[in-house]
């Protein structure tokens, strides 16, 4: 568990933001948890092999980062299908640090 040394990216507490472990930074998890309500977000975890985890299993923080996506505006199955390696192992997220867009790929027409 390595909850010192973490870093956001973004306003923690807005539409999506970043939790990261950053080894030269000085804060703890802690210093964040305050500023948000688990709840109201999606938990991402955003390293290799992305899976939506529970807010208990963000605490342990084992991974690199997570993500947190803002219910009201983002899809759960829209991120987890963008993620997935099905639709072209090219083009899936390696590491996922933007939100997806908020529609399925399956809309998106490409015309030549």
């Amino acid at each position: 568990m390595k909850t010192d040394h973490i870093e956001n990216a973004r306003v923690v507490g807005g539409d999506y933001f970043r939790l990261i472990y950053v080894r030269k930074s000085n804060k703890t998890l802690q210093s964040y948890l305050d500023k948000f309500n688990p709840s109201d977000y999606h938990i991402v975890k955003c390293s290799s092999r992305q899976k939506v985890v529970s807010y208990e299993e963000m605490l342990e923080f084992k991974y690199s980062g997570y993500i947190f996506f803002l219910k009201e505006l983002y899809d759960v199955n829209d991120i987890l299908e963008w993620m997935s390696k099905d639709f072209n192992p090219q083009q899936s997220f390696c590491y996922l640090v933007k939100p997806t867009p908020p529609f399925s790929y399956n809309k998106v027409i490409i015309k030549q």
